[in-house]
């Protein structure tokens, strides 16, 4: 009986998962870290290019930009270091945040696209002593999340003039999260065993999206994208429904400077209403809507393959729409990148760079590392 009542204590305390025991990232609250569903060569701009990027899937009018088919596919690690308190952690994060295809039929073309809209994915690990009864255990606490929610976008654009082209899309917000928190003890502990507790949570939205491409005076073009947002849902497993909220309304502005050769300076202002999604978490979540502000340019490198390169640099400013209490978390980066053309003009390969600084409250930073490889595949 005494085994039996150590052993129900122990897993009390297991199961109730402690407040502190967070997501161990400073980007990485709440419902996850927006990537900004950038394609490699507008995260090299600081996403400054993104209104007017064919593989961003941020303003459908940009797709008129590639004219050629393309099969386009995205990796981008990320090591985050966190500091703060007096501790020290580091982490690596592997993804794919984009996959899409793009082809031309007469004067429309047209898209689908599989990217990464909110990633949490992370792991922590720490050591820790429970009092049961009369003993002091010390045990070994871990949690593992693992998934996200996706865009996933089917778009078109049409070209009125060589002044104006207009795009539309439709999205859909798949998205599971698991989520495994458990605490072993030693294994030389016959008393204790190891506890584990496992959730499953399936998200579900949907959103349309327009965009334009405006030149109103030679070497000066306008970009502007919005989407609005439907109802979005949080399941824990496949029936419970646990919270219903919206997608999101988004809204870009950008303008892009090419009369110099080779050359293209770009600037961009972003908000989001993340907001719309306080229904999904409990009362306590901290979110908040944000915005960005971003710049960058593109220039002509060394001829490649008998094609010409590309040289990119940017800087982005944004608050991140998950924060920290009541604290916001605030983002800047300063990126770069190459794009290298391959296979005559068949294929392209972009290779991009951003060093992040994340900060919410005084005495907790983090610093992320962000190496992004994009291959553009256009077989005709």
């Amino acid at each position: 009986m005494r085994c039996l009542s150590r052993v129900a204590a122990a897993a009390a305390l297991c199961l109730a998962a402690p407040a502190m025991f967070a997501q161990g990232a400073v980007s990485i609250q709440g419902f996850g870290y927006p990537g900004g569903e950038l394609s490699t060569r507008a995260l090299a701009t600081g996403g400054s290019l993104a209104d007017f990027d064919a593989n961003s899937p941020i303003n459908p009018a940009a797709l008129l930009v590639g004219n050629r088919s393309t099969v386009y596919v995205q990796y981008d690690p990320e090591f985050r270091w966190v500091t703060g308190s007096g501790l020290n952690t580091s982490t690596v994060t592997a993804r794919f945040p984009l996959f899409l295809v793009s082809g031309r039929i007469g004067q429309a073309r047209l898209s689908l696209s599989y990217t990464s809209f909110l990633d949490r994915t992370w792991t922590n690990t720490y050591q820790d002593t429970q009092v049961v009864g009369t003993l002091r255990v010390p045990s070994s606490v871990t949690a593992v999340s693992s998934g996200g929610i996706a865009d996933v976008r089917a778009a078109m654009s049409w070209t009125f003039s060589p002044r104006l082209t207009v795009g539309g899309a439709l999205h859909v917000f798949p998205g599971e999260n698991r989520i495994v928190f458990g605490r072993a003890f030693p294994a030389d502990t016959t008393i204790f065993g190891a506890f584990v507790q496992t959730n499953t949570f399936n998200f579900s939205g949907s959103a349309v999206s327009l965009g334009l491409l405006v030149t109103p005076i030679n070497h000066v073009s306008i970009g502007i994208s919005g989407r609005y947002g439907f109802s979005m849902h949080v399941h824990q497993g496949d029936s419970t429904t646990l919270g219903d909220a919206k997608v999101p309304n988004r809204l870009s502005i950008s303008a892009a400077y090419d009369a110099i050769p080779g050359t293209i300076l770009s600037a961009r202002y972003g908000t989001e209403q993340w907001s719309a999604m306080r229904g999904l978490g409990s009362a306590g979540l901290s979110v908040f809507d944000a915005t960005e502000y971003s710049a960058g340019i593109e220039t002509a490198g060394p001829k490649m393959n008998q094609s010409q390169s590309a040289v990119r640099l940017g800087y982005r400013a944004r608050q991140l729409p998950f924060g920290i209490g009541s604290q916001a978390v605030r983002e800047t980066e300063f990126n770069g990148g190459v794009g290298i053309p391959l296979s005559s003009g068949h294929a392209s390969l972009d290779l991009g760079i951003a060093h992040a600084r994340r900060s919410a409250i005084a005495g907790l930073s983090e610093t992320g590392w962000i190496f992004s490889v994009g291959i553009a595949i256009k077989p005709y």
